[in-house]
């Protein structure tokens, strides 16, 4: 029912951050980024997809155009 952070906070080169989150009970699981609220909004199949999306996002991609979600 609650999201809680399963990854390190990262800061991206502009000055974001961004970290994975899961909500356990509901088997969700998301990546937030400061710089990009809509990207809360895709959903993630595990809390290894979000944490390494997470971590793609803020070393290589920041516009999150290549990241698989399925």
């Amino acid at each position: 029912m609650a999201f809680e952070r399963i990854s390190k906070i990262k800061e991206m080169p502009d000055g974001a951050f961004v970290y994975a989150q899961a909500d356990h009970s509901a088997n969700r699981f998301r990546v937030v980024c400061s710089g990009c609220p809509e990207l809360q909004n895709t959903p993630y199949r595990s809390s290894a997809g979000a944490i390494l999306a997470a971590s793609y996002h803020a070393e290589h991609d920041p516009n999150q155009k290549h990241v698989p979600t399925r």
